[in-house]
């Protein structure tokens, strides 16, 4: 009971303090590129240049020494961007949320102060950069004659995403507080985490024998998703979309019983 209680406090500690929350998001976004000539389009820059660039690398490049040996079906690079989008968002809420708490302990001492709501503005900081790949995203397909009604999904798509990354966030700004090795081990899943998912290449792709450990990667089933709307023009597999709704609501819910726990020790670790 004392656990239900106590994650159900910290949710709605966070939508008492929504407006507290919204104006930080809107601050942490805006802070990132201060005092820079380029101000907050650096938030349009950064994301449409790396994925220009892995574009270019898988796209261009390996596309072409495959000679014909790989079957690329329909358009690979729409294949890619629509992988590639959500996995920006998901590096960058991987990168940010362990140091959350640690980074800010002047506000964690501070009683009157809900610290809930700093794990949740990294998460919801990430919404520009998401909503930049969609645009891009629509205007490619309409440009190469993909574009359909599909395409509707891809935001759907985004709730269970966004769900297991509140979790994250949750669960990672916590235990970074008392464990701080979580940062780097982060950092290395961060970077080989885009190679094991479904980003650049097709699961048929993958040997028979390997499949089932790409499955273990939790970001895959929200890649496959993605690909539905964009590239595929539908739902492939109901259950797919079934267990990537759970396994977002699961995380949301082990991160703030996590955080709830937690909470209480920061100040004597701070």
């Amino acid at each position: 009971m004392a656990k239900t209680s106590a994650t159900g406090f910290l949710f709605s500690s966070v939508f008492r303090h929504r407006r507290l929350l919204l104006e930080m998001a809107k601050r942490d976004i805006s802070d990132r590129y201060a005092g820079q000539v380029l101000g907050s389009i650096w938030a349009f820059i950064h994301p449409v240049t790396t994925v220009a660039v892995f574009i270019f690398i898988f796209g261009v490049v390996f596309r072409a020494k495959a000679d014909g040996s790989l079957d690329i079906p329909g358009d690979h690079t729409l294949y890619m961007v629509s992988g590639l989008v959500p996995w920006l968002v998901t590096a960058d809420v991987l990168g940010r949320s362990s140091g959350i708490i640690s980074g800010q302990a002047s506000l964690v001492k501070q009683v009157v102060f809900p610290i809930e709501v700093l794990p949740v503005k990294v998460v919801l900081a990430t919404l520009p950069t998401f909503l930049i790949g969609f645009a891009g995203l629509l205007i490619y397909g309409f440009a190469v004659g993909r574009a359909n009604s599909a395409l509707l999904l891809y935001p759907l798509g985004a709730l269970p995403l966004y769900l297991f990354l509140l979790g994250i966030a949750f669960t990672l700004s916590a235990v970074g507080v008392f464990l701080r090795d979580v940062r780097e081990i982060i950092q290395m899943y961060a970077l080989i985490g885009i190679y094991i998912a479904p980003i650049f290449y097709f699961m048929d792709w993958v040997p028979p024998l390997i499949r089932p450990l790409i499955y273990l990667n939790p970001v895959t089933v929200f890649m496959e998703n993605f690909h539905d709307a964009a590239y595929y023009g539908g739902i492939r597999d109901p259950l797919t979309w079934i267990a990537a709704l759970v396994l977002g609501g699961s995380a949301t819910w082990f991160g703030a019983m996590v955080f709830s726990r937690l909470k209480p020790h920061f100040g004597s670790y701070l």
